[in-house]
């Protein structure tokens, strides 16, 4: 290579392609023959590394491109991008288990580098993305845009999330997660609020849902429009992704007065209505859109924590087409709305 060898600038982003394949610093370093302090110094940029270890770096890096596609057509499994930093990379492969093909990235540069790549090598394609709150410093919310902005890529479902506990308040959480709708992104989803809140277990079981329905999202076979009507901004959030995951136009009201105000503009296809809502029943709610000139033939479905005959004999007698216990099954969601498709 003679003194071809690239700046220190492009070095570190070679380097950093390789530390994203090879997983850790620590495999990177040794795979190199270095020392992790020098790898650390040429991943910021500050120096270029000897010729010899170099042309390690490139090997690592091609070897990778040309190596057989881990994507659905070898073994079944969806590509998932996943851009966090390492703490959170490790606390979501962990949740998200064996069932994806994980790639992870660290920063927005090597990002970027390898959805242009995706985009252009079919067999290489990503399904969809999992960005961490504190990818590369905070950088979710302009990752997503430059997603949202690159024509091959915009289609992508984009999950946003945050992996590991932060000192973040719920204001905070809450301005995050409607700036993520804002910019296109079909969910963002707290994973510690849904552990504290259902356990380590059933918490895993969501957020594996929700990537599941992201990387086989499609339009669905009739596009239905949909009130969800749930004063807990997270559930609301959660089953609000997963409908429009699904194909359909989804719109949320936190109150039952909205939600008659959202549906007097909207006449949706269907509501699904928490029945624990502040300001007034599930109950009262539905009774009051059935009075509606727009309410008539719409299929309310109620969401409740109850499923006790009397529970569903009431629901019924207010004007409910269905009664789901909570948590909701989205499979089972899904197919009372195709059959009102039908």
């Amino acid at each position: 290579m003679g003194n071809d060898r690239p700046d220190a600038q492009t070095s570190a982003r070679l380097l950093k392609r390789a530390l994203t394949i090879k997983g850790s610093r620590e495999k990177l370093a040794d795979s190199l023959g270095v020392h992790p302090h020098d790898l650390a110094l040429w991943l910021a940029g500050k120096g270029s590394p000897p010729e010899a270890v170099f042309e390690r770096v490139l090997e690592v890096v091609l070897d990778e491109r040309a190596a057989p596609s881990a994507a659905p057509d070898a073994d079944g499994r969806r590509r998932v991008l996943i851009a966090d930093d390492p703490a959170g990379y490790a606390a979501l492969a962990l949740v998200l288990g064996n069932e994806f093909t994980l790639v992870p990235v660290y920063t927005l540069t090597e990002a970027l580098d390898l959805l242009q790549n995706a985009a252009v090598a079919r067999n290489r394609r990503i399904d969809a993305i999992v960005c961490g709150l504190h990818f590369e410093g905070s950088q979710m919310l302009r990752f997503l845009e430059c997603v949202k902005a690159y024509r091959p890529t915009q289609a992508i479902p984009f999950i946003g999330c945050r992996a590991l506990a932060t000192a973040l308040r719920d204001p905070s959480l809450a301005a995050m997660r409607e700036a993520c709708e804002a910019l296109g992104a079909i969910a963002f989803i707290d994973l510690p609020e849904l552990q504290s809140r259902a356990g380590a277990e059933k918490a895993a079981v969501e957020f594996r849902e929700a990537v599941r329905a992201a990387v086989q999202m499609q339009a669905a076979a009739q596009r239905l429009r949909v009130l969800v009507v749930d004063d807990n901004a997270d559930s609301a959030h959660m089953l609000t992704a997963l409908l429009r995951m699904a194909g359909h136009e989804v719109h949320k009201a936190a109150s039952g007065a909205a939600a008659l105000r959202i549906g007097a503009q909207l006449k949706p296809d269907a509501a699904v209505l928490d029945i624990g809502l502040r300001d007034m029943s599930g109950h009262a709610l539905a009774q009051e859109i059935r009075r509606a000139p727009w309410g008539a033939d719409v299929t309310l479905i109620a969401v409740t924590g109850y499923g006790a005959p009397e529970d569903i004999e009431r629901s019924r007698a207010a004007g409910f087409a269905h009664h789901l216990i909570k948590p909701v099954a989205v499979d089972v969601l899904l197919e009372l709305l195709s059959r009102r498709a039908k």
